[in-house]
């Protein structure tokens, strides 16, 4: 049963934030074994959720998203696939459909499994995220823009 392989660890890489169409993107690479990062594919990657992710709103908006998220770039076995996450409420994380890319045409991403959030690897990202929102923009430790940049600067390494 090659699906229940043991679990080893991947590695993960911060890249630059990302800023465009008024959001801002955390975003990681996570490397399988025997995949390399490629910067012409994360850039597509990030291209392709740029287009995807709603209109942004703010930090002063109290029903709806706030221009803020992270992005993970996959560069997994079969295919890149990369989860998008923003969020919302203040306290609600949403995401935009899974992208993913075949490794035929990696820079090309289509729509991946409706139902998917994100396999083991991307969780460990989704985890550190989810602690690093509640630790810094929930802690009503200095004004909205400095826990925002505190946000910002925290990043899984």
């Amino acid at each position: 049963m090659d699906h229940l392989q043991q679990f080893h660890a991947r590695h993960v890489l911060p890249l630059p934030l990302a800023k465009d169409h008024g959001w801002q993107l955390k975003r990681y690479a996570i490397l399988a074994n025997g995949r390399d990062f490629d910067d012409h594919i994360a850039s597509a990657a990030v291209a392709e959720a740029f287009n995807r992710l709603p209109t942004p709103g703010s930090l002063k908006d109290a029903t709806g998203n706030h221009g803020v998220g992270f992005q993970i770039v996959h560069f997994a076995e079969i295919a890149v696939v990369s989860p998008v996450f923003y969020w919302q409420w203040g306290s609600v994380l949403s995401n935009i459909r899974q992208i993913r890319a075949k490794w035929e045409t990696p820079t090309i991403f289509e729509n991946g499994i409706e139902e998917i959030v994100g396999c083991i690897w991307e969780m460990d990202v989704v985890s550190f995220e989810i602690n690093a929102w509640k630790n810094t923009l929930l802690t009503g430790a200095g004004t909205p823009k400095e826990r925002l940049s505190a946000y910002i600067e925290r990043r899984l390494i």
